[in-house]
């Protein structure tokens, strides 16, 4: 029998809801729903407490797996086939296998992060570049190479990024920016420019990223491009100090967005959604210095992407910073619980040195015992990885 099995039973037999037993623990009635389905495992803290309320004698705590932190999901490689690098000279189903490749990695991304993705997606970029550079491919299909090199660059930049390998990312999207002009691939051009905005905000450069988005909002985008251009100018705004600015720059992003689809927005565009912008406007607050404002914002966004795994952990590990700024014990202790049960499974270098820092806070703010003890344990267990 499973721990989540025996809790259902045991929540059956002494005749409690899960509402009010998570009222007991205290947790998140979610985080005890994904508990008792077997989605979630429990920390050694919530496992012993669920025994105690429960009258269980330790059976139910028994059953609690090995820690999750020091597990991670092995990569599920189906469809991964990697460019090769010799060979005959590429044709159209070589491009072809070159733009599955990438969708594979992107999968892939989506579930683990970025850590362990990446050395795949640099494989597979510089495979297809030594093609390019060495002319080994049929002149019919330069363009389309070219376009699809340039896509695979995208996306090796995307993974170093959340591998928090900003220099590599930095170096590898300027080569996309480089092929996909040469391609005539405005689109993916776009999607570039974007990046290299997003990188400017995240390494606290914001003049940068006003330079680049500003440019860009003068070109007339589709919907989803604009949302996407103004979350990345927002942003800038915020870390400048101009706050009317910035919120009412998200504020169209979001309206922008919610217009829907364009006839004109490129492929690319299917993932920014409205807990993208929620978000960014909450990191916005936070920048401005309105960090119970970005609360409500960040957890809306998590729970938006509920099914979304490195993005949710990356939602919450924020939203974890932002309870321990306002020293909302209370509300970060389920947060913590849950982030704490991703921390080895999901590889984002740039959350996981977030969440880093925010556990060695927690721990040494006079947060309660429960919670700063699982702070400990999961930034010993990240110092450690």
């Amino acid at each position: 029998m499973t721990f989540g099995e025996k809790l259902r039973q045991l929540m059956a037999e002494r005749q409690i809801s899960q509402r009010k037993l998570a009222a007991l623990v205290p947790c998140n009635d979610g985080y005890l729903s994904k508990i008792a389905s077997g989605l979630k495992c429990p920390s050694p803290e919530v496992a012993e407490r669920l025994d105690e309320l429960l009258g269980a004698g330790g059976t139910l705590a028994a059953l609690r797996p090995a820690d999750p932190l020091a597990v991670s999901d092995p990569l599920d490689l189906t469809g991964v086939s990697l460019p090769m690098a010799t060979g005959r000279p590429a044709d159209a189903d070589y491009v072809d296998s070159v733009r599955q490749t990438s969708q594979t990695l992107v999968r892939l991304d989506t579930e683990h992060g970025g850590d362990d993705v990446l050395p795949l997606a640099l494989r597979a970029f510089r495979a297809v570049n030594h093609r390019l550079g060495n002319g080994a491919y049929k002149p019919a299909v330069e363009r389309d190479l070219m376009a699809a090199a340039g896509e695979a660059a995208e996306v090796a930049a995307w993974l170093a990024y959340d591998a928090d390998r900003q220099n590599v990312s930095r170096q590898v999207i300027h080569e996309a920016l480089m092929l996909s002009r040469q391609a005539g691939d405005s689109d993916m051009e776009l999607f570039e420019l974007t990046h290299l905005a997003m990188q400017s905000v995240h390494l606290h450069r914001p003049a940068e990223a006003m330079r680049i988005t500003t440019d860009l909002l003068d070109d007339g985008l589709p919907p989803r491009a604009a949302a996407l251009t103004g979350i990345r100018h927002g942003r800038a705004l915020a870390q400048l100090g101009r706050h009317d600015e910035a919120l009412a720059t998200l504020g169209r992003a979001r309206a922008a967005l919610l217009d829907g689809s364009g006839t004109r927005d490129a492929v690319w565009t299917w993932w920014i959604t409205d807990a993208e912008v929620l978000w960014h406007t909450g990191m916005a607050r936070a920048e401005l210095g309105e960090w119970k404002a970005a609360i409500p914002l960040l957890r809306e966004s998590a729970e938006l992407r509920i099914g979304y795994r490195r993005a949710r952990y990356n939602d919450l590990t924020h939203l974890l910073n932002a309870l321990a700024h306002v020293g909302d014990w209370r509300e970060a202790e389920p947060v913590l619980t849950e982030v704490a049960g991703d921390a080895g499974a999901v590889g984002s270098g740039r959350t996981r040195n977030l969440l880093r820092r925010v556990t060695h806070r927690i721990s040494r703010a006079g947060a309660p015992s429960g919670v700063a003890d699982l702070a400990e344990d999961v930034h010993r267990v990240l110092n450690a990885a």
